[in-house]
Parts: C-alpha cells; structure tokens; sequence
C-alpha cells in the first residue's frame, strides 16, 4: 500500500472511533433533548459520515481495483472534508470527554432533576457541535492561508569583537505542488524579502512529488534577494524525485546546495561556516563523514548546520562539537495540531520532540521551522506557514 494511502487509512481510523463515540452521545442528546425533526439530525449525521469518509473509502477502492493510488486525481472537497472531519472530531473529543464526565456530576450535585439535566446537557452538546463545526472550519482556513513570523535573537558567546547584526532568514518545506501554486508561492517569497535577509536557508523539500513543479519551486526561490544568497539541502520528497535535476536548475539560478559540504563565508568580522548535511528517512550521512565535516574548521566565528531532519544524532554530535546553531525541517511543526485538553496532538511527535519552535541547548540554538508548504493532507490547524528569522549580535 502506498505510503499516502496508508497514512490516509490510519487517519480515518483514528475519525471512525471517534465519530462511534460521538454517534453515541449525538444520538442521545436528540433523544433527552425533546427535538421534533429527528429526522433532520439523523440526515446530517449520515451527510457527515458520508462525506467524512469518501476520500479514505474511495481510496482503498481504486487501491484495490488498479493497485494504486494518485491523491492528486481526487477532488478537492473530498480531500478538505475528510481532514476537516479529523480535526472537528478531534476537537469534538474534548466536548465528549468533559460531558460525560461532567452531567454524571451535576446529577450527583445539582437539587435540579436529573430529567431537566439531561435536557440541559443533550441542548448543550449539541450547540457545541454546531459551534464547534463553524469554528473548526474558520481556523482550519485561517491557518491554512496565513504566514507567521517566528523572530529569535541569537548572540554569539564570547565575541569579543563588533559587526553589524546580521540577518538569517530559515524556511523548509515548499512542497510546491497544485496546493502550492504561484500565487501562495509569491506571498512567501515577499514575506522572507520584506526582512532584507543576509542569508537564507531552506530546508529541503522544494517539491511534493514528481518533476512538474520542479521548475516553479526553483523558480520561486530565485525571486529571494539575499546578501550572501539563498543555500538548500536535500529534503525527502525531493530524494524520492529527481534530485540531480532539482539540483541542477537551483544552480542554475545561483542557489546551491549543500550535500553533507562545507562553506565559509565574511559578514564583516564574523566568519562563517555554513555546513549541509543529508539527514533523510532514506540517506542518512556515515559517523565518519559527519565528524570529519565537523572537525573541519578555519577557526571560524559561528558554525551553523542546517538539515532537512534534526535528527537525536545530529543533535548530539553538533553539541559535541561546539556548533553554535541547527536548523531543521521536516516536521511541518506538526501541521495538524488538534489539542486535547490543551495538549497539542500531533504525528510529529513520534518523530522527535522537536517539532517546531526554537531552544537553546547549552550555547547552541536549535530551531525547527514549521515549513511553507503542505504534504499528506493541504491544511493547517495550529501550524501555520512561517517564516523564522534569526538576527545574529555581537556579544558586546
């Protein structure tokens, strides 16, 4: 089964549970409630089912009639609804949990009769869902077409020198594709521009899948007026694509990439040395090759690294060898984050407990950008689009 249709699969199992459990208390909230048009609820119950989980459904069907499966060849209203049904009942989950630990208590609790409770509880929940599913699909499109600022200050330890601030510009994840077109494309780029970087690092990941938006993706890079130009690594998708091309029409817009390579560049006073590393699912660089990569050194000013995955390894070894700052990708700062009693849940987090945000471990800066683009599914919830931008100070 391919990897999207499995991933696809395992969300709508996750949708299925969750929708029983809600199904359960829906239909018994219509019951206690006291409602004459029965009917109507249960035709927007099967409506919901319906379209909840036409996408997942269809799916397996043509995966098991031509033994495969093409998420672009879907409509796009089936793809929306079914990750809109995973987050509103992902968010419902927390109604559901909070009232059926709650009417038990204020039976328990409350002179008020359990009948007139129930009725109370049945009428609330279901206010709850409605308000719930507007406002669920009203962040879903927020989140989905907005770009934040992620602003950090780093000071470099013990410089005891002065240069102007400089300024570093970290974004990922393009994933230019039919959900990332030219015109969402352009916004980004004049996003990362209105900061006048100095240097700008992408993290990998300039396409989705296949060759087509190649072009467009490195053509939008080009658009970034950069001091010391625009720098790339290899991200997964573009891995499993073709990577020698994509490499070769960045540099032919003078964006180069770094594949497990060093580079030293001047902002002033401030030497620097930029290294790239290859940290992927399917190419991960040898032990020997990395120490040899960190140990290589002119006595520069700021090491940074930056990488597709900040991988527990990377992390380690660039502690190790006094790196200053590490930038990763990959995650998408989870792109789904559905709370659950304000704890963000995300699949990310089987990955690495770095999913988006930036630390400081010891001297080192470690940030994880939440990327541009989509991948498995084409919105947002809780991660939004961003652009992180790092000024680099002297220490005096």
């Amino acid at each position: 089964m391919p990897w999207s249709l499995r991933m696809v699969t395992y969300a709508a199992i996750i949708l299925l549970v969750i929708f029983i459990y809600f199904s359960v208390r829906y239909f018994k909230s219509i019951q206690l409630g006291g409602y004459k048009n029965k009917w109507l609820f249960k035709i927007l119950y099967a409506a919901a089912g319906v379209v909840f989980f036409a996408y997942p459904v269809l799916g397996q069907l043509q995966f098991r009639i031509t033994g495969s499966f093409d998420r672009t060849g879907w409509p796009d209203s089936l793809i929306y609804l079914f990750w809109y049904g995973l987050i509103f009942m992902g968010v419902m989950l927390n109604w559901l949990i909070l009232h059926d630990i709650l009417a038990p208590l204020a039976k328990r609790l409350s002179s008020v009769s359990a009948k007139k409770i129930n009725k109370i509880f049945a009428r609330g929940f279901l206010i709850i869902t409605l308000c719930t599913c507007f406002y669920t699909a009203a962040k879903l499109v927020w989140d989905t077409n907005r770009i934040t600022t992620e602003i950090i200050s780093y000071t470099i330890p013990d410089a005891d020198f002065s240069f102007d601030p400089m300024t570093i510009v970290h974004i990922s994840d393009l994933h230019a594709d039919r959900f990332t077109g030219e015109k969402k494309m352009r916004r980004y780029i004049n996003k990362i521009n209105s900061f006048n970087p100095d240097l700008v690092l992408f993290g990998g990941d300039l396409i989705t899948s296949g060759t087509e938006y190649i072009t467009a993706g490195a053509d939008a890079l080009a658009e970034i007026d950069a001091t010391y130009g625009t720098w790339f690594v290899i991200g997964d998708h573009d891995y499993w694509t073709d990577t020698e091309r994509i490499i070769r029409e960045l540099k032919e817009r003078d964006i180069y990439t770094l594949d497990n390579q060093n580079s030293w560049m001047n902002h002033g006073e401030l030497s620097i040395k930029l290294t790239g590393i290859t940290e992927l699912y399917s190419a991960q660089i040898d032990p020997d090759s990395l120490t040899a990569l960190l140990q290589d050194t002119k006595n520069e000013d700021l090491h940074i690294i930056f990488s597709h995955q900040a991988s527990d390894r990377l992390i380690e070894q660039s502690l190790k060898h006094n790196v200053h700052q590490l930038y990763g990708a990959h995650t998408h700062g989870g792109q789904l984050r559905i709370p659950i009693f304000f704890y963000p849940v995300t699949a990310a987090r089987a990955e690495s407990r770095y999913v988006n945000g930036h630390w400081m471990l010891g001297n080192m800066l470690l940030n994880v950008n939440n990327g541009l683009g989509f991948t498995l599914t084409p919105i947002r919830y809780n991660a939004p689009a961003q652009v992180s931008v790092i000024t680099v100070k002297p220490y005096n």
